[in-house]
């Protein structure tokens, strides 16, 4: 007679010999960070329709981006981190100067670089080198949203906000409106993350770019230097700081990160927000599944615009994240297949939608514009801008975030601004920049920086019509004209009392 375990070693080799030839498989590892709301269950997704389509077995690792740089350093250094990595599009030059991430150039057949917009492409290499190194994964583009309900109660459009001058006059008259969400709460036009955020300068650039400055500009002989002293990069600072001067937005945001300044824009206490495509996606999914539909911002309804213009164009910040295989998966078959499949067309589309970010496939853009509030991020994204790939970026960004956000606090509540103040903090850093890249230069004198802060405020502030108040109808007249009606009006009144 038999005993039980020898009865059951035919069952269990039976069992074996028909099991899928993947569950003898190590999953690939595919680490990111946190994308959307339920990042995990999300790329499970894509990957559960991976291994059905492949057979190969694959997982996802999380990483919380306060985590991610020094997890990401130490696998790929070490040569035992995942199959494939997201980074994010500032990262991609580091790792690779490092030589730590494996070269794409012989699978740009499979790739097709071509379908992808420029912006997104450009963060794929290392500055001054053509060597592909990451395949775009999703895009980041900030633009101005809007309340809907508040413009259209005000009679604000398009043309309103267009370029800067009219966006300020926009806001001046949003303030003066006196609008309340209700007996206790004030409406402000605009809000935008102070010194508490993670990513100050991405909310600087958009102003600079569109003035025509530059955080870093290339010299004629190819190298980097700082641009912070230039004329256009100061008047874009001095754009984007006068929206706190003219007390135009809230003067609590400037103590705040993205998340707490979103949320006052969602609960229908602001105008405007100067955000990414994730909150188009939020205000369109129910409240049960984790959206803002019911929420002031839903219920209200949003317009997206183009950064207002300035002397350069409407110029938008583009970032994102971006697929790579680290250089120990160099040779692997599998991890490439992983890679290729999650960047293909179909998939950017299906996770993307997913996310809320934006598809960087061409393909997939032209279905996303027939959607007129994702129509105007698609262009943003396709005419904006990437930072400049350069391995000493993230500590570049580093210093400027540390710059910005002491800006703020002298602009904060007991704070200490002056233009000098700003002017020292500017050469500071602009010294600290320059020694970074190996430049050297001379900086801008104080008085030409006074001369640069001056000519916006006078160009923009007193530019022609500005005496006239959009919307209402009545000409605002001039101190003096006022006063000589006053005394007209005054002097009909006693002579009518004389007469009588």
């Amino acid at each position: 007679m038999k005993s039980g375990h020898s009865l059951l070693l035919p069952a269990l080799a039976g069992l074996l010999a028909s099991a899928p030839a993947w569950s003898a498989k190590k999953p690939l590892e595919l680490w990111i960070m946190p994308n959307g709301a339920n990042p995990q269950a999300l790329v499970n997704e894509r990957l559960e329709a991976f291994t059905k389509e492949t057979g190969i077995p694959a997982k996802v690792v999380v990483l919380d981006w306060g985590e991610a740089w020094s997890r990401i350093d130490k696998g790929l250094s070490s040569g035992q981190g995942p199959d494939v990595v997201q980074l994010g599009t500032t990262w991609v030059s580091y790792f690779a100067s490092k030589g730590w991430l494996a070269p794409l150039d012989g699978n740009l057949d499979k790739i097709n670089p071509a379908r992808f917009i420029n912006t997104s492409l450009q963060t794929t290499h290392i500055d001054g080198n053509d060597t592909t190194w990451a395949v775009p994964w999703f895009v980041d583009v900030r633009v101005l949203m809007a309340n809907r309900r508040i413009l259209d109660s005000l009679g604000i459009h398009a043309a309103d906000v267009a370029d800067w001058n009219g966006y300020h006059k926009t806001l001046r008259r949003i303030r003066e409106a006196g609008l309340m969400k209700d007996a206790n709460t004030q409406v402000f036009p605009y809000g935008f993350p102070g010194k508490s955020d993670w990513n100050i300068p991405h909310n600087f650039a958009p102003w600079i770019w569109s003035e025509g400055g530059d955080f870093i500009v290339k010299s004629s002989d190819g190298k980097w230097r700082s641009g912070l002293l230039e004329k256009s990069t100061v008047a874009g600072i001095k754009r984007y700081l006068s929206f706190v001067q003219d007390s135009l937005v809230n003067p609590k945001a400037l103590a705040q990160n993205t998340a707490q300044v979103t949320q006052t824009f969602n609960a229908g206490e602001q105008t405007f927000l100067l955000s990414t495509s994730e909150i188009v996606m939020q205000t369109r999914i129910s409240s049960d599944s984790g959206g803002l539909r019911s929420s002031p911002i839903g219920v209200d309804g949003m317009r997206a615009f183009p950064v207002p213009a300035g002397a350069a164009g409407s110029v938008a910040f583009v970032g994102g994240s971006n697929l790579c295989l680290p250089k120990a998966k160099a040779s692997s078959a599998d991890a490439l297949k992983l890679l290729l499949f999650l960047t293909r067309a179909d998939n950017l589309d299906a996770y993307t939608k997913r996310i809320g970010f934006l598809p960087p496939d061409k393909s997939v853009l032209q279905e996303w514009s027939k959607d007129s509030t994702y129509g105007v991020m698609v262009a943003a994204a396709e005419k904006g801008k990437a930072y400049p790939g350069i391995p000493q970026w993230g500590s570049i960004e580093a210093m400027l975030s540390e710059m910005f956000g002491n800006v703020w606090t002298m602009l904060g509540e007991g704070g200490y601004y002056t233009d000098e103040e700003l002017y020292k903090a500017l050469t500071s850093t602009s010294a600290r920049i320059d020694s970074l890249l190996g430049a050297r230069q001379t900086p801008m004198p104080l008085d030409s920086f006074q001369a640069v802060l001056n000519s916006v405020r006078e160009v923009d502030m007193s530019a022609p019509g500005e005496s006239e108040s959009k919307g209402s109808g009545f000409p605002v007249l001039p101190v003096a004209g006022v006063g000589l009606l006053l005394l007209v009006g005054l002097g009909v009144v006693v002579m009518r009392k004389k007469s009588s």
